[in-house]
């Protein structure tokens, strides 16, 4: 019974973050895709983070601090089922180290479809905070002793 309802908890959290990342609707113009690319790609670690830390440390202002929270903590807090659900249903990412590894190649691989697609930003900070994520999510199923 337990498994089932991981199980189903697993499935309505991917169709909920398929639909998320790649079919609601985002407003953006569209526009040639080469045009569009260069302000889509951002390859420089922690430069999205540190650029929206330093605008709140100047503008301390609540949308402001919204907006960090939204972007930052949205990206690590997506991402903890993704963790507790690997580690729980599949005993490969029993390990941390593998989970880690199966994450690294889902959220690299989530990136590049919103890089060609253009559903999204592609950014290697949101692939360092969903890692932040599932791992917080790894050690929640780990500490609630499910197996």
């Amino acid at each position: 019974m337990k498994r089932k309802l991981l199980w189903t908890g697993f499935s309505a959290y991917v169709i909920t973050m398929l639909w998320l990342l790649f079919i609601r609707s985002r407003g953006i113009a569209v526009t040639d895709y080469w045009s569009q690319l260069p302000g889509r790609v951002n390859l420089v670690p922690f430069s999205s983070m540190g650029s929206m830390l330093r605008t709140l440390w100047h503008n301390p202002y609540p949308a402001v601090l919204w907006t960090v929270i939204y972007n930052i903590g949205g990206n690590i807090v997506m991402f903890v089922p993704l963790g507790f659900f690997l580690r729980s249903l599949f005993p490969g990412c029993r390990s941390f180290r593998r989970c880690m590894g199966a994450v690294f190649l889902i959220m690299s691989t989530i990136e590049l479809c919103q890089l060609f697609t253009l559903r999204g930003f592609c950014e290697v900070d949101d692939v360092l905070l969903n890692l932040l994520g599932a791992a917080l999510g790894w050690w929640l199923a780990k500490w609630m002793k499910i197996p």
